[in-house]
């Protein structure tokens, strides 16, 4: 049984568990035991996030390791927060509950005290580039700002100053193996991507079945794959965001539900762009309402006419805030971090009250 970190597949809100199942042979031993691995701490005790696609390759190692070292020996002695073996009969109680974690106390979220110094320093100095990305105080724009002429994102599509393109559904072209997928949530919480592209499923096709597709039939469209400067926006369920790609982020698929828009930088400023249509106003004109959902016309959405110049000073300001954003978002995930170990230290001892 091995429990997989919250993040690491569809539903993303919730731990997975992975069962290993095989039929007993003959040499079978006479009371089996069974694997027990939260793999959320993996290798040295820290807690996992499984959005962090850079943090999967030590968790298989730590995994694969224990699982190995259990079939050659048929036993695992308990490597505290992280594996052990207990016989099938210990688990056969009136709960019957085959939930790692309920065998496998997690150790302090923070990592005992010196981990917990070390994320309360991070935190700091994180609040203290916070304080120094808060904006200045807002002064009253021109008068004629509510005047000034606008243009669609349809209208800059039909003059080729952008391209639109939409996420990858799974009946696209199937992308390279690995090929990381930035999802909705990814843009919305401004992390790394966070899944891989799916391969191609043909609908009307069985797993299994052979592929029958006359000759001549046209290829699929390839799935498209971001670069830096791209702009990425969710389409669905009125959350407003529009995400500037950078290096971190680029060579990824969109995922179902983006749009990701393709600006030529000698007409438009990527940042002037993405800020501009994070506007409320804006996105309430764009989108349309069905019941409790939402769903953003990318087409309809506005931005004023500016000379490249005047571009610039408005992406200056918002890329100034976009780093604002993020600042705040890692000191927010960093003293959770500090409370959630604070918690646990001080309940299993693990941190002194003094």
């Amino acid at each position: 049984m091995i429990a997989l970190p919250a993040g690491a597949a569809p539903p993303y809100h919730l731990p997975l568990h992975v069962w290993v199942l095989r039929r007993p042979g003959a040499d079978a031993p006479s009371a089996p035991e069974v694997l027990l691995v939260e793999a959320a701490r993996a290798a040295d005790g820290k807690h996992t996030d499984g959005r962090d696609r850079q943090a999967w390759p030590p968790v298989q190692d730590a995994v694969l390791d224990a699982f190995h070292r259990f079939e050659r020996d048929g036993a695992l002695a308990e490597e505290p927060g992280f594996a052990l073996s207990v016989p099938v009969l210990a688990l056969l109680d009136d709960e019957v509950d085959l939930a790692p974690a309920r065998r496998l106390p997690p150790r302090a979220a923070g990592g005992g005290a010196e981990e917990l110094r070390d994320v309360r320093a991070r935190l700091g100095d994180t609040l203290r580039l916070t304080a120094e990305l808060t904006p200045p105080g807002a002064e009253p724009g021109p008068p004629d700002a509510a005047r000034r002429p606008l243009t669609t994102v349809g209208e800059l599509a039909r003059a080729g100053a952008l391209s639109i393109h939409t996420g990858h559904t799974g009946h696209t072209a199937p992308a390279a193996p690995g090929v990381p997928l930035l999802t909705e949530h990814d843009v919305l919480a401004g992390t790394a991507p966070s899944a891989t592209a799916p391969p191609h499923q043909d609908p009307d096709r069985a797993p299994g079945e052979t592929d029958t597709t006359p000759p001549g039939t046209p290829a699929l469209d390839t799935p498209v794959r971001t670069e830096p400067g791209d702009v990425v926006l969710p389409v669905l369920g009125g959350g407003i965001a529009a995400r500037v790609v950078d290096e971190t982020t680029a060579g990824a698929v969109p995922g179902r539900g983006l749009v990701l828009l393709r600006p030529d930088p000698a007409a438009l400023d990527s940042w002037f762009l993405a800020g501009f249509l994070r506007g409320t106003a804006n996105h309430r004109q764009a989108s349309s309402y069905a019941s409790t959902s939402a769903r953003l016309d990318v087409r309809r959405l506005q931005l004023p006419r500016l000379t490249p110049e005047q571009q610039r000073r408005y992406g200056e300001r918002f890329r100034d805030l976009a780093a604002f954003e993020d600042a705040l978002r890692l000191a927010g995930r960093l003293g959770e971090q500090l409370v959630r170990g604070m918690y646990d230290g001080l309940t299993d001892g693990s941190v002194a009250p003094e």
